[in-house]
C-alpha cells in the first residue's frame, strides 16, 4: 500500500498553494488504496479509495502516524486483527428500546439520536469505539441548539449523554467519551436564562381570535393548563370513553376525568393534576381519538404560524408562562401550582419569582408586623403620644 500525506489548507487563514507544504499548520490527511474486501477498521468505513483525517498538524507525527497505520492495517489484511463492535445506529436503536421499556419519552432522545448517525455517516464514522471526546465535542459544535440565555443545548446534549453513559453500562465503550464538567469545566455548557416574559392577557386573546379548528383547542388548552405543546399534543380521552369507542388503553398519555387532565411530563417525567373548563372538556371529546395528530414538529408549526397571523412576538410555551404567572399573581400557593404544572416549587419560585403575588403578601405582613413591634404603626410612621398635663 501507497500512503500519502497531504494538508487541507483553511482559505480563510493559509495562502499556500502546495498540498504537501511541510511547514504550514493547516490539518493533515492521509490518503490510500485499499486492495482488500471493503470492511470497518477501528470504526471507520474502509473502501477503495480511502482519506482519513490524521488529526494532527506536525508533518513528523503525521509520519509516525502512517507507520503506525500501515501496520496495523497489514495485520488487519492478514486476520491478525479483528474488528469487533457495535455501530452506532445499532447502538442507539436498542437504547431507545431500552427507554420504552422504563417508560422513557424518546422524543429527544431519537431527535438527538438522529443527528449523531447523521455526522457520523458525514464523517465516515461507524462504531461506537470510533467516538472518541474529541469527536462528539466536534459534534456538539454543529448542533442548533441555542446556548449563553437558553438552556436549549444544555438539556439536549444532556440527553445523549444518557446514551453514552448507558453504552458504557452495557459493556459497548470503555467509558463516556463526554467529559464530565466538574473535572473538565472548560467543557460546561454554560447559559444564563433570560427573565421569563408572559405574553399579556390581551396577546393571549389575540391568538386565539386568530386561530381556528384544532388550533384553536390546542391554543386553548395550554391556556387553561399550562401544558407544554410536546404534552399537550398527547391529550387522551378517559379510559371509560376510548373503551366505548372500541379504542385501546392510551398508555403514558394525558388522560382527562371529570374535567381533570392528569399525565407525566415528557420534559421532566414529573405527575401533572390540572382542571379544564367543561366547555373545552366537550370540545375535546368531541375529536375523538386522538384529538392532535400528527408530529410535534408539525403542530409547533401550525401553533406559530397562528402566533404570527396574529401578530404577537411569542411561542407556544408562551400560553404555560402566561397561565403560571396568571395563577401566581391571583394569590395561589407556588407549592400547588406547582403540582398543576409539573415541576417543582424552587423552580417555579426561581423562574416566576417576579409574579408570585403570596410571597409579596408574605412579605408585606412580615414587614407590617416588624412595625409595629418596633412601636410603628402598620404603615411604618412613628405613633403620635399626646401627654395631658394637668395644671
Amino acid at each position: 500500500m501507497t500512503f500519502t500525506v497531504w494538508r487541507r489548507h483553511n482559505r480563510d487563514v493559509c495562502d499556500s498553494t502546495s498540498r504537501y507544504d511541510p511547514r504550514c499548520g493547516c490539518p493533515l490527511h492521509v490518503q490510500f488504496v485499499w486492495k482488500g474486501a471493503p470492511g470497518v477498521f477501528e470504526g471507520k468505513k474502509l473502501t477503495y479509495q480511502n482519506k482519513w483525517s490524521l488529526e494532527t498538524r506536525n508533518w513528523s507525527e503525521a509520519q509516525s502516524k502512517v507507520k503506525e497505520l500501515e501496520k496495523r492495517l497489514k495485520d488487519f489484511a492478514e486476520g491478525k486483527v479483528v474488528s469487533k463492535g457495535t455501530t452506532v445506529e445499532a447502538a442507539l436503536e436498542e437504547w431507545y428500546e431500552f427507554r420504552d421499556q422504563n417508560e422513557l419519552d424518546n422524543t429527544k432522545a431519537k431527535l438527538m439520536g438522529g443527528k449523531l448517525v447523521e455526522w457520523c455517516e458525514k464523517n465516515n464514522i461507524l462504531l461506537l469505539t470510533a467516538l472518541t471526546t474529541d469527536r462528539v465535542i466536534k459534534w456538539r459544535l454543529t448542533l442548533p441548539f441555542r446556548s449563553g440565555d437558553s438552556s436549549s443545548l444544555s438539556v439536549h446534549w444532556s440527553v445523549i449523554s444518557g446514551f453514552f453513559s448507558w453504552a458504557a453500562g452495557m459493556g459497548y465503550i470503555e467509558k463516556s467519551p463526554i467529559p464530565n464538567p466538574k473535572t473538565n469545566p472548560q467543557f460546561r455548557i454554560r447559559f444564563e436564562k433570560a427573565e421569563v416574559k408572559p405574553p399579556t392577557k390581551k396577546q393571549v386573546e389575540k391568538i386565539l381570535a386568530t386561530a381556528t379548528g384544532q388550533v384553536r383547542l390546542l391554543c386553548q388548552l395550554m391556556r387553561e393548563t399550562a401544558m407544554a405543546l410536546v404534552d399537550a399534543i398527547k391529550y387522551a380521552m378517559s379510559q371509560e370513553d376510548a373503551e366505548n369507542y372500541g379504542l385501546s388503553k392510551p398508555e403514558r398519555r394525558p388522560v382527562i376525568q371529570c374535567k381533570v387532565i392528569r399525565g407525566n411530563r415528557t420534559k421532566t417525567n414529573e405527575r401533572y393534576r390540572v382542571r379544564i373548563s367543561e366547555s373545552l372538556a366537550k370540545q375535546l371529546e368531541a375529536l375523538g381519538e386522538p384529538a392532535f395528530p400528527g408530529t410535534y414538529t408539525q403542530w409547533r408549526e401550525r401553533v406559530n404560524k397562528v402566533i404570527k397571523d396574529a401578530g404577537v412576538k411569542t411561542t407556544p410555551h408562551g400560553f404555560r408562562h402566561y397561565k403560571i404567572t396568571e395563577w401566581l399573581a391571583a394569590g395561589m400557593r407556588v407549592d400547588d401550582v406547582a403540582d398543576m404544572v409539573g415541576t417543582s416549587s424552587n423552580e417555579i419560585r426561581k423562574t416566576y419569582r417576579h409574579w408570585i403575588k403570596e410571597a409579596e403578601d408574605r412579605l408585606d405582613e412580615v414587614q407590617r408586623e416588624a412595625w409595629l413591634k418596633m412601636g410603628l404603626d402598620e404603615n411604618g410612621n412613628e405613633t403620635v403620644v399626646h401627654w395631658t398635663h394637668g395644671k
